[in-house]
């Protein structure tokens, strides 16, 4: 994989070395001047494709060696990946001009050939502006590129975190404090200087500036503690878990996250930014897209090894909380934390869109783990716990790391969670802040209820009829004219001209253009897929996709061709294939992402055809998705009341 995706930056070039080579074979059986003049572009179209090679041959090798080093320490990988940041835009304002260039030769000696050998009338004369055109786009674009070099790769600036909660100084909670500093003196961990308590996140931990919602602004190392989890967890999961996350200051895992991320960051954005720029249009694929690419590789190098860094950090931070516990403690508690996720979810589900008088947090999930006993702990456990600072490995592969056995006893005992009126430690510490809190949280949630339940009901309210999705037929057509002005023309020059192995290949080419034109018109006989109130159904699908269980979707469209891309939410494949070649929908498995590829699509609106641009389709399938998570969420509110 790693070596397809390299040869890959180097497909454009190879394209423009080959048509390069065909120009010079084409324009070497002429004398006369313009003959000439066409081999020496072709010529200089060669060196240009040629040093824009080496170029990118330079950055795959100080790419991939950077990233090799930068697995001795962290340290080295901050200062390998910086270097390499600086360096990269210059290799790709390198790429984009001497790749436009190469093209810029190119039509320059076939705007020569035209002026030679075809007649000027109105057609030639449109060829010939054409030509021009195309030259002032890419010569425009390679100005434009030059122009933002200052621009780009800017380090990114992080901001302070928002978090909804109240600090908690020593003089607030002494108790808490001192059995935060036993933690600390058992595990050898370092003491954060401020305590977060709050109901929105995880615990975790950060050296970033915290901003207080509605209060005041915290700098230096600040530990979060979730009252939700905390509620659910016995004391020694807690202190498990509050070891771990301590065991990041430790490791001084927060200050490589203030280093890095902002470099990490930057260069994110400045590629996003570029990659939003271009367009869909041929000379963007042929002169910007390579060098997004090249940029795309380096950032997916890298982050192999951030994350392989970030296992690591994760691990040393869990063998610190099992010292500030016990291993035993921080498996359950992991395994707690994986199955809780939805339930938490579900009870602020509760307060956000029907709220009751008197209403609690803390009491609103108790009654719904009431009814969850026991805990679903096995169905988590491949997950990635979420984080909303750095990356984690799977819940198994952690546990495993313990040297843990996954035995009976383990699971039972994390299947069984303490309800939080029965929980002593939380009552102790956070009993009565949780509930002054909680009552403060629900009360500002309150104004917002109606105008939540109103947009929840209006989103279930759109998107329930059918829509078929079907593709144009010139998109066929087109194909075919192509297919067959290309067999045309090659058994013109094999039958009256000496046959080379290029008069061979547009015969070959042609021909084998043929078949892909039949399977195309008998695809437009039909809609490429249809969208439900709940799932999309194709012909081309074994089982119905549900939308409920699509995260995310992308969208982009180049020359008329669409290419649609769905995150799902589970494992599951719904039978649908993994092949590449000619598949309407394909998934992939690293990715649990399904691919589906369709030529100008369409649909039908009140009897008229409306053809679909990439943003239309976004916008449509982003409603459709967002329409049945609508309706299922008031299927479950509606259950629950």
């Amino acid at each position: 994989m790693e070596w397809k995706r390299i040869l890959s930056l180097f497909s454009i070039p190879v394209v423009i070395i080959i048509y390069g080579l065909w120009q010079c074979w084409r324009a070497s059986s002429g004398d006369d001047i313009a003959d000439d003049l066409r081999i020496a572009l072709a010529v200089l179209a060669l060196f240009l494709t040629g040093v824009d090679i080496l170029i990118v041959g330079c950055g795959v090798a100080i790419c991939t060696s950077s990233a090799r080093a930068s697995r001795e320490s962290q340290t080295r990988l901050v200062k390998k990946f910086n270097t390499c940041r600086r360096l990269l835009p210059f290799l790709m304002l390198g790429e984009i001009l001497f790749c436009g260039l190469a093209v810029v030769c190119l039509i320059f000696s076939e705007m020569i050939w035209a002026s030679a050998y075809v007649v000027m009338n109105a057609g030639g004369i449109k060829f010939m502006l054409l030509m021009i055109m195309a030259i002032g786009a890419i010569l425009w674009m390679l100005i434009k590129s030059l122009l933002s070099t200052r621009k780009c790769f800017a380090s990114f600036k992080p901001q302070d975190s928002l978090v909804s909660g109240i600090c908690l100084r020593e003089s607030d909670s002494p108790e808490l404090w001192q059995w935060v500093r036993q933690l600390i003196q058992k595990g050898q961990l370092i003491s954060p200087d401020n305590i977060v308590v709050g109901f929105l996140d995880c615990f975790y931990v950060t050296a970033n500036a915290v901003q207080i919602e509605g209060g005041e602004r915290l700098t230096g190392n600040t530990l979060y503690l979730p009252l939700t989890y905390m509620a659910l967890l016995e004391e020694s999961e807690i202190a498990a878990v509050v070891g771990h996350e301590l065991g990041h200051f430790t490791g001084e895992d927060t200050q490589y996250s203030l280093r890095f991320m902002p470099l990490y960051s930057g260069m994110q954005n400045s590629i996003e930014q570029m990659a939003n720029n271009a367009q869909a249009s041929w000379i963007d694929r042929l002169v910007l897209v390579p060098a997004l690419n090249m940029a795309s590789w380096f950032l997916m190098t890298f982050h192999e090894t951030v994350s392989y860094w970030s296992r690591i950090r994760e691990h040393a931070a869990d063998e610190a909380g099992a010292r500030a516990a016990s291993s035993h403690a921080f498996s359950t508690a992991l395994l707690k934390i994986s199955a809780l996720d939805g339930y938490i979810d579900r009870a602020f589900e509760d307060i956000f869109y029907h709220q009751k008088e008197n209403q609690n947090v803390i009491a609103s999930l108790s009654g719904v783990l009431k009814k969850a006993q026991p805990l679903d702990i096995l169905s988590g456990i491949d997950n990635e716990i979420s984080h909303p600072m750095d990356s984690h490995p799977t819940t198994r592969s952690r546990i495993a790391a313990l040297n843990v056995e996954l035995s009976d006893e383990l699971l039972k005992q994390a299947s069984t969670i303490v309800l939080p009126e029965e929980n002593t430690f939380f009552n102790q510490h956070f009993g009565k802040l949780a509930r002054s809190f909680g009552e403060s949280f629900v009360q500002k949630s309150k104004p917002k209820v109606a105008a939540n339940r109103k947009a929840l009901e209006d989103d279930a309210g759109l998107a329930t009829e059918s829509v078929d999705l079907w593709a144009k037929k010139s998109f066929s057509y087109n194909l075919l004219v192509i297919s067959l002005a290309l067999v045309v023309i090659g058994l013109g020059l094999c039958l009256f001209t000496d046959a080379s192995f290029f008069c061979w290949l547009i015969l070959v080419i042609g021909l084998g253009f043929l078949p892909l034109c039949k399977v195309y018109f008998k695809r437009m006989k039909s809609p490429y897929f249809t969208l439900t109130s709940e799932h999309i159904t194709s012909r081309y699908l074994p089982n119905p996709l549900p939308l409920q269980r699509i995260a995310n979707c992308e969208v982009q469209s180049a020359s008329n061709y669409m290419t649609i891309k769905l995150w799902l939410t589970d494992g599951n494949t719904y039978g649908i294939s993994t092949k590449r070649f000619m598949q309407v929908f394909r998934y992939q498995p690293g990715k649990n992402t399904v691919l589906i590829h369709l030529p100008a699509p369409y649909l039908y609106r009140d009897g008229d055809k409306v053809e679909l641009e990439a943003l239309a389709m976004w916008n449509l399938l982003g409603q459709y998705i967002e329409s049945s998570r609508a309706r299922a969420m008031l299927q479950q509110i509606e259950r629950e009341i």
